[in-house]
Order: C-alpha cells, then sequence, then structure tokens
C-alpha cells in the first residue's frame, strides 16, 4: 500500500513540476532586438496598424490605431526596410536599438514638381521593458 500511495504521490509532483514547465512550443518573450526587427518589418511593408501594436500602451492610449495608420500613409516618406544591427542597454528595463532604415522620400523640385531618392541611414530607436515585454518608444 505505501509503494502505491509513493508511486502516487511522485506521479502527482511530476505533472506538477511538468505543469510550471513552458511548453516547447510555446513562444518564449522576444528580446528587445527581435522586437525592434518585427516593428520595422511591417513598417516596410505598410502595414501601420500592426507596427502600432509595438508602441508603448501609453502612445496607444493617446494615439488610435486608425489614426496612426492614416498619419504614417501621409508622409512623403516610404520605408523601404531596415536591419537590426545591435542593441545597448545602460538600464535593464530600456535600451537603444540601432537600425539602419532604407527609405524612399520625395524631394521637392523647381516648377511644383518633385523628384523621389532612395536614402538608407542608421537610427536609434529606444524600447522600454513594462511587465516583461519590449515596447517601442516614440520621441
Amino acid at each position: 500500500m505505501n509503494t502505491l500511495r509513493g508511486a502516487l504521490l511522485a506521479a502527482a509532483a511530476l505533472a506538477t513540476l511538468a505543469a510550471c514547465q513552458p511548453a516547447e512550443d510555446e513562444p518564449q518573450p522576444e528580446t528587445v532586438e527581435e522586437r525592434a526587427q518585427a516593428r520595422w518589418n511591417l513598417m516596410a511593408e505598410g502595414d501601420f496598424e500592426q507596427a502600432w501594436e509595438y508602441y508603448t500602451p501609453g502612445f496607444r492610449q493617446r494615439v488610435e490605431r486608425e489614426e496612426f495608420a492614416r498619419d504614417m500613409r501621409r508622409r512623403s516618406v516610404t520605408w523601404l526596410g531596415a536591419e537590426v544591427l545591435g542593441s545597448s542597454c545602460e538600464e535593464p528595463d530600456r535600451c537603444l536599438v540601432t537600425v539602419e532604415v532604407a527609405y524612399r522620400a520625395e524631394v521637392p523640385g523647381l516648377r511644383r514638381t518633385s523628384t523621389q531618392v532612395e536614402l538608407s541611414r542608421r537610427l536609434e530607436d529606444e524600447w522600454i521593458r513594462l511587465d516583461g515585454q519590449w515596447w517601442y518608444v516614440k520621441n
């Protein structure tokens, strides 16, 4: 009887321990660099509604998703692509992410014409971690 009870207790303990472990297919928290790259990929795709999801909760309380997307579409800059180059974190929950961004911009010309030019530049995006998740800080 003691052997059966011991086996049942051991099985229950193993089941409890297994429940505490994350499932292998359960997504793990993304790094700040992964979140930054995902946001820039959405910006380059023109999916501003989804990109809005990466902004801080405070920003999303002030600026509605549709308003943000509309504003981004009205700009004279088109994001073509981006590559996260690295990050530096002076504090555990605040990082600067260095990104090389390619974009197309309209340059006003003479006689009401404009020319499009393609450029690239390095940016430093600020990210903060709140409740275990990284969020883009709009400057």
